[in-house]
Parts: structure tokens; C-alpha cells; sequence
């Protein structure tokens, strides 16, 4: 018997009538005993069954068929079986709880077949289905497996002929031909044996009779996409995966049971709550066994949970936080321990006894200040590695932590061992005792709730305390000032001032009649130049050295932005070095920051758009500052050259940093190029105090305390407000009110 290729002797992965023996055979003894063998085990060999009812979600993708577990819990999946012993794809697949095996539909080859606990793919022998037609939406109950795809119908099939051999004839019997709801997946309810499905266009949730093929639509679960894998779990909660982004959200069916009256099943609350992020595919199908907990109980938990009381949605069935332990990413010196579930009031996750042990695993935040309320505080967090933070405070005392401003730190990156992190307590805080959590994951985006592959999460005890706060605000709480510069310092052409335009107001934070910091806000409204230029603010009289680092904070579109040198989240220094005067670095390239519908931003007739460049920077003092010793607002807000472009034929070279352009008779920074006085038109004299003034007197930059309407492109300022001229003339003694819009050309502004 000689050597011949196996590709042929098996068929379907389970038939044996034609062994290929991989040698060949010249000892006739040998070749009795496998002859005798051969008929000993006459039956052909079949896929063995699951040995118990899973508790992890099954997930099939690709063609051929790959076979994913899933975690629905954390999100975390992993391949079980890439090689199902036949090219195609398996879909609209089903866990028969009676038999244990999974069962679905060849779609590439259109048949229907089952797989055991290999997840190799066993062929069977079905009928009565309409021809050349594939089926991607099934489940099974009771031991039937049904079959569904809009226009073609419900369908369902008698298993019980397999019990006795994996080649019965199976039945495909018609339910019913009215199909017209858009599904990729469905799945049975363990209480009511009732199909459940989610519209995919719509979003809404269906609850469809196996018996009759009926339908009720039940709400709007406010989610649509692909869901092409659907599951149930023991205690009747409803678990939709999309297609395009892994997303794994949750419907609470929990309190349906067979004899739910139509008025229950339309008046529940049927949103579908983003529950953990899995794997995304071009085509997922789903299948678990619905009587499994979703966490084994029997084996000891590898899952991270919360242990704030109830109300911060701490355990499983309130969608409370939770991390799979990777044994790499946590908070502290010590990996948690596991959890089967949040643990809360009394019930610390400290004293849970997980392999019968407890030890202290909350050792990775230490708050090294009080949380006063308008003032800044620094966390110390200790990290095992790289990795993503965020935390929320339930800072008006109501018991959740669903307020907005109640997430004070948002994916921060974190280093391993110490870092420092700051966060702000609101203004309307409300003093007393209070929550808060930290989530550290290799994921960002996470929300107080809801699953991770990774991390840890700690919930600790905070009290919030009174401050004793004033403020002062310049121009006003809810008024701004308008700064305008003319970047084309030291020449006076082209004097229209609208190339930075920029609204801006401050705010003194005060206790016991000292400045303890400055809060400055702005929003850039036009660019109307050429050039290239950062905005900053020097304050004059507040030494560098007392401004407090560690809670100094820049907000660009309401996000944190990072200073160099602290996880080299950016190029620059906030806090620029190399200066006497604290100098606070707003943006190095203004024209960075927007997007234009024309030539320049919003300085050019008929390119009005909105405005996308606000900020916000918050400069906290180590010791506080006196009142009158503190400088009057606005302070010394100026623009200067960004470093390595041209900026003028005046220069010859690029100018960079050295370059500044202050309001008038502001002295620069340390870093100004004192070269430069005297250039072109301008009349600067230190000796004497003069600066940014030309002969006549006009300034580079203006200060017009209320909000102002710029000249547009090209229009220069003295065209389009004529009075300007007498009153820089007067040195303000007259026509004070040049720029108001009654004093102003209409045609020739923005």
C-alpha cells in the first residue's frame, strides 16, 4: 500500500471510511491489527460536545471562519481556533444548551452545520430552505435551531434526528414569510423564550414569537450600526457587539419573564448602554450559552472592580467599573486581587477574600493637598508602567459622578512610579464628604463605568473643604476686552490691526487680600497676516520663580495641554524659562490653531465662520501675592515671531522669539532683541518708557475695553475709524469714543 495524499479519505472532518495511512504497510501482521482496530471502532468519529455550558461569549469572523472568546465583562477576546478544518464562512450561529454544540450556516457553501468543542465544522444534511439563498441571523432553544433574514422569512429546524446520528435528514419548517425587520443577529431571553433583536437602521428592539414570527417593537435602544453578534446572559441582560468598532453595549432585560404583559415589555427603559469595547470586524456573528453568569464563579476572578457606594454605579449589574488584570498595568507597588463583583458601603474591595487572601491593593494615589474648592490640587499617582489616567470627583455631593466638570483628568499619560497630577475644584462645589475614582487602563476614553481589557480602578473617600475665595475680573464676570495687533512692527503700512484679534478677560482668585493665582482666558478671533505668530502674557511684577508648576494649567479648546519635559506632551514650556517675570506661553504658531475658509481668519469680506481657537490658563502662586504690588490687568499680553519664518524684509534673518509686539509703553520680555528699537518707523526709548509707538504716536497693538469690530483686510484702522487719529493725537483727551460702532466707516470692517 503505497503513500497517497489525505485530501480526499476525509470528509467533513469526521467520516473514516477511507483512512489514508501515512506509511506503507509490508508487515501483514501490522496490517491485521489495524484492520482489527479499523472494526472495532466502526462508527464514524464525530466532533465531541462542549463539556459544560461556557461562560464566555463566542465570537466568528473571517472566512475562513475564525473563532474568538469574549469576555463580555472587560472586553477582552482572544483566538480560540483559527483553522475549522473548512474554507468558509460560518454565520447566524446558536448554543444548544440540550447538546452542547454550537450550530449555523455555511454561507459560502450554503449548508447548515455544527461545531463542538474543537470548533472544527461538521456538515450536516438540512432541507427545505429556499435555494441560493444565504442565512446570517440564528439561535437556538429547545433543542430548534432558527433561522432568519428579512425578506426570505423565520425558519426553524428540529435537532432532535441528530441525537441518534450526525447524518439524519434535518427539516427546515417555514414560520412565517413576514420578515421585514433589518437584523444581522438575534438571540433567545433565558426567562421568556422569546427571540430579541435590534433593528440595525433604526436602532429599534424587537421581540419576535419563535412560534409564530410576530414582532414587537419594544423602543428605541438609541444605538444603530451592524450588530452582527447579539447574547444574552442568566439573568436576562441583553448584550449587542457592532461591527464597525467593537463596541459591546448592554439593554437591561432583566426583569422580562414568559408571562410579561405587552404594556411591560413597551413601557421598560430599552437604551442600549456602552457596556465594554471588543473586537471590531467587516462581519461578527455571536453565539453564548444564555443560562452562563458572565463571571465563573467557580474559578477564582482575574477582574478589578470599584468599591464606592452603590449609588456611583459600582457593581456588575449597574455597569460599574472593572479592568481584566494583566498583571502589568495597575496603581501602587501591588497588583489588585480579583473581584467576582463591585463591593460597596461597608464592603471593601480590601477585605474581599478572592483566593481566600486580603491584603491592601488601593495603594496607588496619595492626595498631597486638601480639595479647596476653587483652588488647584495635586494627586500623587504611582503607576506600574506606561499608561492612561482619568478620574472623576463627585463634586456637588449627589451621589454620582454623571455631573458635567465631575471628570477632572482625562486620559493623562502616565509613567511608571510617581507622577503628579493636578486637577481644579470647581467653583460651585459643595463642601462636605465625598467620592472619587481613578481608572488606569492601556485604553483611553474610558467613562466612570462600563468594562476594560486592562488596569485597575480605585474608588477613594475625599473631603471637600471651604476656601474663603474672592474674585476680581477684568473687564467683567461675563464681559470681554478686545487686544488687536498690527504685526508688521517696526513698519507702519499696512495698518489695519486685525493680523491677531483676539477677545481676552482675567480673573484674580483671592484670599485674605492676596492674590493666590490668575486665571486668563481668550478666544482668537481673526488673522488677518501673513506672518506667523505665538500669543503669550507676561506678568511684570510677579517673579517667575513663585509661579506653582505643578497645578499651573493651559487649556486649548477646554484640553489640557502639557508642558515640555512632562511626558513630552508638547515642544514648549507653558511657563517659559530664561525669565525674571513669570512669562506664560498661550501658543507658539496662532496659525496653527484654526482652520480658514479663506486666505486668512475671518478678516476677509464674505469668510465669516466660527470661531475654533478659545483658551484658558490658570497660573497659581507658591506664595501669594499682595493686590497692589500684583500689577494691573490686562497685564502684558504681546505676540512675538514664530521661530524659523520670515517675517519681514526689515530683518535679516528670521527674527524668531526675539521678535515681540506689545500694547504701548509695555517694556518686553528678556527675550526681545533690543536690537531692533529704532527700525523702520518705530520710536521706542527705553530711557524713558516709550515703547511700540511710531513718531505719531500710533501703537502696534491696542486694548479696547469692551468688544470691538476690526477693519477688515486691507482697510486701514484710520479709514475705518477716523477718529482714532485725535484721540492718539490728544494722548486720549479727545474723542474717547472713537471705536464705538456709531464712530466707525460700516464698509470698511469685517
Amino acid at each position: 500500500m503505497k503513500r497517497t495524499s489525505c485530501t480526499d479519505n476525509i470528509r467533513d472532518n469526521r467520516h473514516n471510511e477511507r483512512l489514508c495511512l501515512p506509511f506503507q504497510i509490508k508487515n501483514s501482521r501490522i496490517f491485521y491489527v489495524l484492520l482489527l482496530l479499523l472494526s472495532y471502532t466502526a462508527e464514524p468519529l464525530y466532533a465531541a460536545p462542549f463539556s459544560t455550558c461556557p461562560s464566555k461569549a463566542f465570537l466568528f469572523q473571517g472566512k475562513p471562519v475564525a473563532s474568538y472568546g469574549v469576555n463580555l465583562v472587560t472586553g477582552s477576546y482572544q483566538l480560540i481556533e483559527d483553522n475549522p478544518g473548512i474554507d468558509a464562512n460560518i454565520n447566524g450561529l446558536g448554543f444548544d444548551q440540550q447538546d452542547r454544540y454550537l450550530y449555523g450556516f455555511n454561507t459560502t457553501h450554503l449548508q447548515m452545520v455544527r461545531m463542538g468543542g474543537d470548533f472544527q465544522v461538521e456538515t450536516l444534511n438540512l432541507s427545505g430552505l429556499p435555494q441560493n439563498t444565504s442565512f446570517f441571523v440564528g439561535d437556538v432553544a429547545e433543542h430548534y435551531y432558527y433561522l432568519y433574514r428579512k425578506g426570505a422569512g423565520l425558519y426553524k429546524v428540529d435537532l432532535s434526528p441528530l441525537d441518534q446520528s450526525v447524518d439524519a435528514q434535518l427539516n427546515a419548517q417555514l414560520i412565517t414569510s413576514s420578515s421585514s425587520i433589518r437584523l444581522t443577529d438575534f438571540a433567545f431571553h433565558p426567562n421568556t423564550n422569546k427571540l430579541y433583536g435590534v433593528d440595525n437602521s433604526s436602532g429599534i428592539l424587537y421581540q419576535i414569537d419563535p412560534d409564530t414570527g410576530a414582532s414587537l417593537a419594544m423602543g428605541d435602544s438609541g444605538e444603530t450600526g451592524t450588530f452582527g453578534a447579539m447574547y444574552f446572559d442568566v439573568n436576562g441582560y441583553f448584550y449587542l457587539s457592532r461591527n464597525q468598532d467593537g463596541k459591546i453595549y448592554r439593554i437591561d432585560l432583566s426583569s422580562l419573564d414568559s408571562n410579561s404583559s405587552i404594556e411591560q415589555l413597551t413601557s421598560i427603559d430599552v437604551s442600549a448602554v456602552k457596556f465594554s469595547d471588543g473586537p471590531s470586524s467587516s462581519q461578527n456573528d455571536g453565539a453564548r450559552c444564555a443560562s452562563a453568569p458572565l463571571i465563573d464563579e467557580d474559578t477564582p476572578s482575574n477582574i478589578d472592580f470599584g468599591d464606592a457606594p452603590a449609588s456611583y454605579a459600582t457593581t456588575l449589574a449597574d455597569n460599574g467599573p472593572r479592568h481584566l488584570l494583566d498583571g502589568e498595568t495597575y496603581l501602587g507597588l501591588t497588583p489588585p486581587d480579583g473581584d467576582y463583583d463591585g463591593y460597596t458601603g461597608a464592603d471593601s474591595d480590601d477585605s474581599s477574600l478572592v483566593n481566600l487572601q486580603s491584603y491592601d491593593d488601593e495603594d496607588g494615589i496619595n492626595f498631597v493637598t486638601a480639595f479647596e474648592i476653587g483652588l488647584d490640587s495635586v494627586v500623587s499617582v504611582y503607576a506600574s508602567g506606561d499608561g492612561v489616567l482619568s478620574a472623576w470627583f463627585d463634586w456637588n455631593r449627589d451621589g454620582d459622578f454623571d455631573d458635567a466638570g465631575e471628570q477632572s483628568v482625562k486620559d493623562v499619560h502616565l509613567s511608571g512610579g510617581f507622577n503628579s497630577v493636578s486637577l481644579r475644584v470647581p467653583q460651585n462645589a459643595v463642601a462636605g464628604n465625598s467620592w472619587s475614582r481613578f481608572r488606569f487602563s492601556k485604553q483611553s476614553g474610558l467613562d466612570y463605568s462600563g468594562g476594560s481589557s486592562s488596569g485597575e480602578v480605585e474608588d477613594h473617600a475625599i473631603t471637600i473643604s471651604e476656601s474663603g475665595l474672592t474674585y476680581r475680573y477684568y473687564p467683567g464676570v461675563n464681559s470681554w476686552l478686545t487686544l488687536a495687533y498690527e504685526d508688521q512692527w517696526p513698519v507702519s503700512d499696512d495698518y489695519d490691526m486685525n493680523d491677531v484679534v483676539m477677545h481676552y478677560r482675567t480673573v484674580e482668585v483671592i484670599r485674605d487680600d492676596k492674590i493666590v493665582r490668575i486665571d486668563i482666558l481668550g478666544e482668537l478671533l481673526a488673522l488677518g497676516g501673513d506672518y506667523h505668530n505665538g500669543f503669550a502674557v507676561q506678568l511684570k511684577n510677579i517673579a517667575s520663580e513663585n509661579v506653582n508648576s505643578q497645578t499651573l494649567r493651559l487649556l486649548h479648546n477646554n484640553i489640557k495641554q502639557q508642558y515640555s519635559g512632562s511626558n513630552g506632551a508638547t515642544t514648549y514650556e507653558i511657563l517659559e524659562s530664561g525669565n525674571s517675570s513669570a512669562v506664560i506661553m498661550i501658543s507658539q504658531d496662532l496659525w496653527k490653531e484654526v482652520s480658514s475658509v479663506c486666505l486668512y481668519y475671518r478678516s476677509e469680506t464674505g469668510c465669516a465662520q466660527e470661531q475654533v481657537f478659545d483658551f484658558e490658563v490658570s497660573i497659581p502662586f507658591i506664595t501669594p501675592v499682595d493686590l497692589e504690588s500684583a500689577g494691573a490687568a490686562p497685564y502684558d499680553p504681546f505676540i512675538f515671531a514664530t521661530e524659523g519664518l520670515y517675517h519681514g524684509d526689515i530683518f535679516s534673518s528670521h527674527p524668531g522669539r526675539g521678535l515681540e509686539i506689545h500694547l504701548v509703553d509695555h517694556a518686553p520680555t528678556e527675550k526681545f532683541n533690543s536690537s531692533y528699537y529704532g527700525l523702520a518707523d518705530d520710536s521706542s526709548d527705553p530711557q524713558s518708557g516709550r515703547y511700540f509707538r511710531n513718531s505719531n504716536n500710533l501703537p502696534w497693538a491696542l486694548e479696547i475695553v469692551e468688544q470691538w469690530q476690526w477693519p477688515s483686510e486691507r482697510k486701514d484702522l484710520l479709514q475705518a475709524y477716523p477718529y482714532f487719529q485725535s484721540f492718539v493725537e490728544s494722548q486720549g483727551q479727545e474723542s474717547s469714543d472713537w471705536f464705538e460702532p456709531d464712530q466707525a466707516v460700516q464698509q470698511s470692517l469685517f
